[in-house]
């Protein structure tokens, strides 16, 4: 319990305490935060393909996957533009930020699981419209509490406004890794959804 309690305070704003202040603590809060992201991940997936005993079992590996893949792949990018900027803090902060936003998101999905299978077993209008805005709102949630901890916390030294460019490199490449890898693992929805062929589909409604 202390450890979801440490969890929860990490996506609500509230500063890390002086005993998990250390590098390899923080490090261990990150990973953490990450594993439990995966286990909310699968939970969503099975919901969402509950209909279809095949699909739920195969999201159980394949949307914790899209998470996995997706955050560990922006990472780099992010970390580097923090250091390039010479943004302020510490490159544990942006991590601890990035990862709590990730927990956040995956929370919402796994709170609204038992919803989206509901509504995917009895209303074949409702249930594709919860588990699309289930992910969306879930993207949502992670963005603002990513930035919420990056913007709203402690004074550092130096301009703050470079934490601008970090949380946007991390955020862009976040998303552009997910538009792809969703059409990888597709499907995961019974239904196609707009993500389900990738960045061609994109293209090819712009054209």
């Amino acid at each position: 319990m202390t450890h979801f309690s440490t969890l929860l305070d990490l996506i609500c704003g509230k500063p890390l305490s002086a005993e998990d202040s250390g590098r390899s603590r923080r490090l261990g809060i990150a990973i953490s935060a990450l594993l439990t992201s995966l286990c909310f991940a699968a939970l969503w997936g099975v919901a969402a393909g509950s209909r279809i005993p095949a699909l739920a079992l195969a999201n159980l590996y394949k949307v914790p996957m899209v998470v996995l893949l997706s955050a560990v792949g922006a990472l780099p990018a992010g970390l580097l533009t923090w250091k390039l900027a010479g943004a302020p803090g510490r490159a544990s902060d942006l991590l601890i930020a990035f990862v709590g936003g990730t927990f956040a998101g995956t929370l919402v999905l796994a709170v609204l699981s038992p919803l989206v299978a509901l509504y995917y077993h009895s209303s074949l209008w409702a249930g594709p419209m919860l588990g699309q805005g289930s992910a969306l709102l879930a993207l949502l949630v992670a963005a603002v509490v990513f930035a919420r901890s990056m913007f709203s916390g402690p004074k550092r030294e130096g301009s703050r406004a470079l934490l601008a460019f970090p949380v946007a490199v991390l955020s862009i490449v976040q998303m552009a890794m997910l538009v792809q890898l969703i059409a990888l693992a597709s499907p995961i929805l019974p239904e196609r959804t707009i993500f389900s062929h990738g960045i061609d589909h994109f293209t090819d409604i712009a054209r």
